[in-house]
């Protein structure tokens, strides 16, 4: 069913008007939850429910008019990523009916990643299916409770598993079907009021093969309880040089859920890891000199050849390590790899939320962490060091394993154990030999005449 002309709307203009910018991190505030959301072009029939049926704050993007055949769309034009980088999308979702008029679900709700340098999308209803309206999307996830988005051609309404979500690929391949995962619980059709929301997160990692330039994985829950859906995904399509994200909802029949979102983060991805090593002996006394082995490392992702590129200083992940046994605390760095480079040469005191640094694609920072242990350290007390490395709120990254951002050296024991006495050794008599034994007899056969001239004059 086509819109008339008047409620027509053309979207990302924005970027049709200024020159994109490929960022070095793409981040994206959270949104929909107010009566505004700055950088985003919402239209046909989406809208934001603050304030006017939640309160400012506790808003949702609304992707569809509760009534009637329709469609929703939203489309984040305020920036664009390169699609030399990767990127992780949350979001939170809820897909229901407040007028409980059949017993079966509506359409699916998508996400996209599209060609941030087309500057309009074809109107959704001039096209068939839940997400086949976007000529310039490369990459769709579809939450579909019907199962019509499964391995059919150009997502046309053939049965299929109840609920599935799926993978297709871009609008230039029409829309071919990479992968899908039958679920339970995307949709409440029951609800009279909107009820706990799922969430979803989707990642795109670039894996430096032409071939197939990303790898994608889903995942997807109740709130809190993520589960896998899809799991590193090669995604056989060539990308377009900037991509951006929408959401879009769909419907064909004449009954509607209600399908609401609210995003709550948007990052560039990125795996930065810390080494701790203990480089003294594992007693020290105090006042004795103590020095550790850090190490910061961007690492490749996994099934790729490609790393992040931490090329801004001010997006440089935060390095801690303080060891309060310690005083006279004193560290060096140096960097390794191309686009790397130190916070300094060397500083003094503890290392505290320290950055201002670049990370290039596998690069590393190597620090030598130096005290002495201080004199009001307990005796017998053992002393560790555990360091961490982590991204800032604002950063714009997105760490994939945190695991790895912490590190503890081993210990080291205060020995205030008396120290033992040196030793001295004996002193050698010297030997006189036949010579110096007869000039000691003439000594004292000398030393004996003049003791008798002394006695005889008394």
């Amino acid at each position: 069913m086509m819109l008339n002309n008047a409620k027509k709307r053309v979207f990302v203009a924005s970027l049709a008007m200024s020159p994109l910018l490929a960022w070095s991190q793409f981040s994206i505030d959270p949104a929909f939850r107010n009566s505004t959301a700055p950088g985003w072009d919402i239209g046909y029939g989406a809208r934001l429910t603050a304030p006017t049926y939640d309160a400012e704050g506790s808003g949702w993007l609304n992707l569809s008019e509760r009534r009637g055949p329709g469609a929703g769309l939203a489309s984040y034009t305020g920036g664009s990523f390169s699609s030399a980088e990767g990127v992780v999308v949350e979001f939170d979702y809820v897909m229901w009916r407040r007028i409980d008029q059949k017993d079966y679900p509506i359409d699916a709700l998508a996400f996209f990643f599209h060609d941030a340098s087309v500057d309009r999308f074809v109107d959704p209803e001039d096209a068939v299916g839940p997400f086949c309206g976007g000529v310039s999307s490369y990459l769709a996830v579809a939450f579909d409770p019907q199962g019509r988005t499964g391995e059919n051609a150009n997502c046309v309404h053939l049965a299929g598993p109840s609920e599935v979500i799926v993978l297709r690929g871009p609008a230039s391949s029409g829309l071919a079907y990479v992968a899908s995962t039958e679920v339970t619980g995307l949709n409440d059709i029951k609800a009279t009021e909107r009820p706990g929301h799922r969430s979803a997160r989707i990642t795109l990692v670039p894996t430096g093969d032409a071939a197939a330039p990303f790898s994608v994985s889903v995942e997807d829950g109740l709130a809190g309880a993520l589960k896998p859906i899809i799991t590193n995904q090669p995604f056989p399509f060539a990308a377009p040089d900037q991509l951006s994200i929408s959401f879009e909802s769909y419907m064909t029949g004449g009954e509607k859920d209600d399908h609401d979102i609210r995003l709550t983060k948007v990052a560039t991805i990125a795996d930065v890891q810390i080494e701790n090593a203990m480089l003294s002996p594992d007693k020290r006394r105090r006042g004795e000199p103590v020095s550790y082995s850090l190490k910061v490392k961007n690492n490749i992702f996994p099934n790729s050849t490609l790393s992040a590129s931490i090329n801004n200083p001010a997006s440089a992940p935060l390095i801690n390590a303080s060891v309060e046994a310690l005083t006279s605390k004193t560290w060096t760095c140096t960097a390794s790899g191309e686009g790397t480079s130190c916070p300094a040469a060397s500083g003094s005191g503890d290392l505290i939320n320290l950055g201002n640094y670049t990370l290039g694609q596998g690069g590393e920072l190597s620090f030598v962490f130096e005290g002495r242990v201080a004199q009001a350290v307990a005796c017998e007390a053992s002393v560790g060091n555990t360091a961490s490395v982590s991204f800032g709120n604002t950063a714009g990254f997105s760490d994939q394993d945190p695991s790895n951002n912490q590190a503890s050296s081993a210990n080291f024991v205060v020995d205030c154990s008396e120290a033992p006495l040196e030793k001295t050794p004996p002193q050698r008599i010297p030997t006189l030999g036949v010579g110096g034994l007869a000039l000691l007899s003439l000594g004292m056969a000398g030393w004996g005449l003049v003791n008798r001239y002394r006695a005889g004059r008394r």
